[in-house]
């Protein structure tokens, strides 16, 4: 197990999605996965980045939650595709997957997965970026 490793897992990208985020060869991701090169600073400093900024989008969809006590179930939006969760900002689907999973980790109320913009909640919460 690497650093590299460890925290790409953590913000839940393949190597595939790496590749793409560092805009290098998926040979590199998988030599810094496995250790035979090390991951340079700057890659370490932007999974860094995309961790805080997944723990910060579940605070902020928490936050809401919470403010809304009057709603049951709550329903939450995901990007169905690279291409999507881009135009979010996020770097690929399974980044902003992997905060909705913190959200669902962090709830106490049920939690309905829909993709984005189906229902007026998810429309809404599109127009927000959550």
């Amino acid at each position: 197990m690497t650093p590299y490793r460890l925290l790409l897992s953590r913000v839940g990208l393949s190597q595939a999605d790496a590749a793409t985020l560092h805009q290098v060869r998926l040979d590199t991701i998988k030599s810094w996965c496995a250790g035979r090169a090390r991951a340079p600073v700057g890659v370490i400093a932007e999974l860094r980045t995309l961790y805080a900024r997944q723990k910060k989008a579940a605070a902020e969809a928490l936050e809401m939650i919470s403010e809304r006590p009057e709603v049951g179930q709550i329903e939450l939006g995901y990007a169905v595709d690279d291409h999507e969760a881009a135009g979010m900002g996020w770097p690929c689907a399974a980044a902003q997957w992997t905060s909705l999973g913190m959200v669902v980790a962090a709830c106490d109320r049920p939690v309905s997965l829909v993709p984005r913009g189906t229902t007026m909640a998810t429309a809404a919460a599109a127009d927000q970026h959550l």
